[in-house]
């Protein structure tokens, strides 16, 4: 998912089959998939089935329907998880209605492309009216299966649609990219959204 590629073999993005327009995350998802690339991707999003039964948890799932999943009796946690939190390399975000709406989210990343020291520095892609930020800006990961977090702010300066709109999406993507150590880039796109202010 985090070494695909989004443009196809002349430079150009990739259309969509249907319109013949430029594809975006939802005709695409995170892109085509680049096999040697993901053979050595740099860094990974790990995640535990604790994590995944965290996910379930937030999304409303009674303990009884994700022990049909896990063949074993589940508890969900008292903690404030919400389904943003999932340690994933994608993200999804929705904001509130009205301007300056912000949300934040944490992501942890493993090192698993070089035995010594790695530097990864972040850069973002963002629509009009949306401020991503990231801190750190930069990653050091000292040696093999090390691990670094980050933490991302989104801010929405964009009216939210009416509800005569449409739908609202928009897109953007955070590219960490391996300035000493090694060559990868690691993508994660960015879907946005907005609750109608109606």
């Amino acid at each position: 998912m985090t070494s695909s590629y989004t443009v196809d073999n002349q430079g150009k993005a990739i259309k969509d089959s249907v319109t013949m327009e430029a594809a975006d995350s939802f005709d695409m998802g995170a892109g085509h998939v680049d096999p040697r690339a993901a053979l050595d991707p740099g860094l990974v999003y790990d995640m535990a089935p604790l994590d995944y039964i965290d996910f379930l948890c937030s999304l409303n799932y009674t303990r009884r329907q994700i022990s049909l999943l896990t063949k074993e009796p589940v508890s969900c946690p008292k903690s404030s998880f919400e389904a943003v939190d999932l340690n994933y390399p994608s993200f999804f975000v929705v904001f509130k209605s009205g301007n300056n709406s912000i949300k934040v989210s944490r992501r942890s990343v493993t090192n698993v492309g070089a035995e010594g020291n790695v530097l990864y520095r972040v850069s973002v892609k963002s629509p009009p009216g949306v401020n991503i930020s990231v801190e750190p800006q930069t990653l050091v990961l000292k040696k093999l299966y090390d691990k670094a977090s980050y933490n991302v702010k989104f801010e929405s300066n964009r009216r939210s649609p009416s509800a005569s709109e449409s739908e609202l999406y928009d897109f953007g993507e955070i590219r960490w990219t391996c300035i000493d150590g090694g060559t990868q880039v690691v993508r994660s796109p960015v879907a946005f959204t907005w609750q109608s202010s109606n």
